[in-house]
């Protein structure tokens, strides 16, 4: 989940220019790399001049079986140790399937649009693509049909945590299913020691952002030069500075009540005094201290909570906003301390309201792939509790199925429980935007944040300029979905 906001200095010349970014080009288009395949001793992904090498072993196991390829698009020892157990597994089950598993690093999107486009794509591929710009382009095969003759997981499964369905569904059609990595996106994490050490109830924890700011100037602390000792909480690390895609909503729309994409009329609603509120909230934060001070702060600590040095486990923020993942991630990076993990806090209008956002990676089946049939045959084994259980047991990443969630054991992640809980305890359970221009508009919004902290535009000027902006990119991208 590893992300954080664009940095200042990439971002203010493109404000309000239509800055273009890392935007998805059709799959037709002019010079796509050729996509060819070999077969050899060791497995190894390059790039060489104008072609993507995709160079693989088949094992004598696979002989005589349909052979499926399945790219999955997360780095680091636990995800590939995840997907090998999985990939494993569901192969000592086939006679007639053999899996290839193979990470698409560093990006997905590089490796998985010039393999559509050239006609060669894996068979299943999930993790980290932008989902919503693939249903767009009709780069992805709709599922519908299968799940309507699964005996696994049928479509509208209610035994899968409901908005998944939702947001893998575009313009009617269901094009994956979140599977390998499924969660609640989103709580208050919070620092016993130093919500105790300002004079704080860690059992009053704040519900509003006004409660909020409260508490931050409570725990802020600096040093004898003015620099930050110690932050109360960085509005914008991690989940909180999160941008949204198809696997993780849009905090700042949840907590302040509204959405910033509307799927069936397909416009955006940027230009909105709840938009406006949040920015002002937002920049409250960072005139407390300094908008130039906390760029020296990050400059010295991390974001986040994997890393040890990071400004959450290390000790010197006292609050954050953050997913399931947050408890396992603590355990590890910050084993000496004490945490407490409760509901993010919304606008003063919404005071109170529980909400949370489940959201995840979904499985697919891109355009094109040679064996569709077999390759939902592994999107169906990834729902299964065996299945499940190598991830969270590799992981601790979750999966879709509520029967499965009330199975888990939090006790070795204190806090997990909470997460777990809110799935069902939540008052509104929030939306995953498909939004065709996703990687556009996260720029956007980075870009945004930053300009309004430095004073350079105001939030009522910012959100009128998204307004302007992302519309007229979308309707630049995809001029068929107006005509």
């Amino acid at each position: 989940m590893l992300e954080r906001r664009t940095s200042r200095r990439a971002v203010l010349t493109g404000l309000g220019a239509g800055a273009v970014g890392a935007v998805l080009s059709g799959c037709a288009a002019a010079g796509t790399p050729q996509v060819v395949e070999k077969v050899v001793e060791k497995e190894v992904t390059r790039v060489v001049e104008q072609t993507v090498v995709v160079e693989r072993t088949v094992p004598p196991e696979a002989a005589e079986r349909i052979t499926l390829e399945f790219w999955w698009g997360w780095g680091g020892m636990t995800g590939m140790e995840a997907m090998k157990g999985v990939t494993d597994a569901f192969n000592l089950k086939q006679t007639d399937i053999y899996v290839l598993s193979t990470v698409a690093q560093p990006s997905m999107d590089e490796k998985l649009l010039p393999a559509i486009a050239a006609g060669n794509p894996p068979d299943v591929a999930v993790g980290n693509i932008a989902y919503s710009e693939y249903c767009a382009r009709g780069s992805l095969t709709p599922l519908d049909e299968y799940f309507e003759a699964s005996t696994v997981v049928k479509k509208n499964d209610p035994d899968i945590i409901s908005s998944l369905w939702r947001d893998a569904t575009w313009q009617g059609k269901i094009y994956g299913l979140a599977a390998c990595e499924v969660g609640p996106r989103i709580g208050l994490c919070l620092n016993l020691d130093l919500v105790e050490g300002a004079g704080l109830d860690p059992k009053n924890p704040p519900l509003t952002w006004d409660e909020m700011f409260e508490w931050h100037m409570a725990m802020t602390k600096f040093d004898e030069a003015g620099n930050i000792e110690i932050l109360g909480i960085d509005p914008l690390d991690a989940m909180g500075g999160r941008r949204p895609t198809s696997d993780t909503s849009f905090y700042w729309g949840d907590a302040f009540g509204f959405e910033y994409w509307d799927g069936e009329k397909l416009a955006y609603n940027w230009d909105n005094d709840k938009y406006i509120a949040s920015l002002y909230t937002i920049k409250k934060f960072y005139d407390s201290v300094g908008v130039e001070k906390i760029e020296g702060y990050r400059s010295s600590y991390g974001t986040w909570t994997q890393s040890p040095t990071a400004s959450f486990p290390a000790g010197v923020e006292g609050m954050v906003l953050n997913g399931y993942w947050t408890p396992g991630e603590l355990v590890h990076s910050a084993p000496d301390k004490r945490y407490a993990f409760t509901w993010a806090p919304n606008s003063s209008e919404r005071r109170g309201i529980k909400f949370q956002n489940v959201g995840g990676h979904p499985a697919t089946i891109p355009k094109g792939a040679k064996h569709p049939k077999e390759g939902f045959m592994l999107i169906e084994f990834f729902t299964t509790p065996e299945s499940m259980n190598i991830i969270l047991k590799t992981t601790g990443w979750l999966g879709p199925r509520l029967s499965w969630l009330a199975t888990v054991d939090p006790s070795p992640y204190p806090g997990l429980e909470f997460f777990l809980n809110s799935v069902k305890e939540a008052d509104e359970l929030k939306p995953c935007p498909l939004d065709p221009i996703c990687n556009f508009v996260g720029q956007q919004i980075s870009m945004t944040w930053d300009a309004v902290n430095y004073g350079e535009i105001t939030p009522e000027e910012a959100a009128a300029q998204m307004q302007k902006t992302c519309t007229e990119e979308l309707r630049r991208q995809f001029p068929e979905l107006f005509a």
